[in-house]
């Protein structure tokens, strides 16, 4: 991406406040904003993690909510693949790690009672090429290469990076479940309108056409999703910046083996090539025999393994990872991908708006609020989308001026 988060977050006093909002204790943040009037009618456009943490506060809050996904589970672009896999083993098609400076994502998971564990083993060697021959090297010497490469500030010290223990779609699961009832699934949004009384959002759902109206709307769907929607209630230039919003390539292959034959060798499973392809082991912490290495591309090789057919993207990576760790061809069982420019509702796997437009992004229209890790610092993480959750939970709490 042209603008890195670290440029972002120095050089924008926009940034700045909303960083600054986010050291704030998130309970502090909520029940300082004091209810004015009556209990507002919202509707969420979207149950990823910015639309959950938006309509679970509200609810606290008293407000009457309603959550539309078009999806048939929450979670958006975070979700844990759990089939094809054997005995019970996961690895993540989205959202992975937790920077141990992530306070917002870290209140929830205390909040919800997950427990958490590191994301990187201590043990064994890692392998790294990226400086010009094979390395095998402590873990640290993974997430130097990783942060030399990808040059931007990743959040605190990957070292110290954890993840969900059981997966991270535990955390949007927990969410939904203090909202069940709310949320409706399969539901498509195609339209959305407002005038001086109400907004009104069509969708399709079962195969009909419906609509609900509300006080007020929170769209955290994707800008590369939102494109194609029927958007007469919002500004010329809104509408431009979601048309021209680029959203970055990211592909994930997964290899499920028969057993863990690189510890032997010393090797824990992660390794980050000469292309800064990252490769994972996700089942180290996970009991069995079996385990499973995954490699996770960003933009440059992600769209390359895109256009892939999934025989192909599966072939492929068993190659590569071969001559990484030798006799994983022998120990193959089977394979998965995800590309998340071929999702349907996403069609990318993050985005950011820019420093030029981040504040006509973020501001409301009216009665329409704008939610989503598009519209945050912290573009890409679990951390953007619900500070921009909490954000129009401020908003909505304001006095209203339509």
């Amino acid at each position: 991406m042209a603008l890195n988060r670290r440029q972002f977050l120095k050089g924008s006093a926009i940034a700045a406040a909303a960083a600054g909002f986010s050291r704030v204790r998130v309970s502090d943040a909520v029940a300082a904003v004091v209810q004015r009037g009556p209990a507002r009618k919202v509707l969420i456009l979207g149950a990823g993690m910015a639309g959950l943490v938006s309509g679970y506060e509200l609810t606290k809050l008293g407000h009457e909510v309603t959550i539309l996904e078009a999806r048939t589970r929450p979670g958006g672009r975070v979700h844990t693949l759990r089939e094809p896999f054997s005995d019970g083993l996961y690895a993540e098609e989205g959202a992975a790690r937790i920077p141990d400076n992530h306070d917002l994502t870290l209140k929830y998971v205390k909040e919800f009672s997950l427990p958490l564990e590191p994301f990187y083993p201590s043990r064994l060697r890692a392998v790294r090429f990226d400086r010009g021959s094979r390395e095998e090297v402590p873990i640290d010497g993974f997430t130097d290469a990783m942060t030399r490469n990808f040059g931007e500030d990743l959040g605190g010290s990957p070292e110290r990076w954890q993840k969900i223990k059981g997966g991270t779609d535990l955390l949007p699961k927990a969410f939904a479940e203090k909202l069940a009832g709310k949320i409706q699934y399969g539901a498509a949004v195609v339209k959305i309108d407002q005038d001086a009384r109400q907004a009104r959002v069509g969708f399709l759902k079962d195969g009909r056409q419906q609509a609900l109206t509300a006080d007020s709307v929170i769209c955290t769907i994707p800008f590369s999703v939102l494109r194609d929607i029927e958007l007469p209630g919002l500004s010329a230039r809104k509408k431009e910046i979601i048309k021209s919003t680029n959203y970055d390539a990211v592909s994930r292959v997964y290899l499920q083996t028969r057993n863990r034959f690189w510890e032997e060798n010393g090797l824990n499973g992660f390794a980050f090539t000469s292309g800064a392809i990252e490769i994972w082991q996700p089942t180290w912490s996970q009991p069995g025999p079996r385990g499973i290495l995954m490699t996770y591309a960003r933009p440059g090789e992600a769209e390359r393994i895109t256009r892939l057919k999934e025989s192909d993207r599966i072939g492929t990576t068993l190659k590569q990872l071969d001559g990484i760790f030798s006799g994983l061809r022998e120990n193959f069982e089977r394979g998965a991908t995800k590309c998340w420019k071929d999702d349907e509702w996403a069609r990318g796997a993050w985005a950011f708006v820019g420093l030029t437009d981040f504040f006509t992004a973020s501001v409301r229209e009216e009665r329409i609020h704008f939610a989503g890790e598009h519209l945050s610092p912290w573009f890409s993480w679990m951390q953007g989308a619900l500070s921009s959750g909490l954000r129009v939970v401020k908003e909505i709490e304001q006095p209203a001026k339509v």
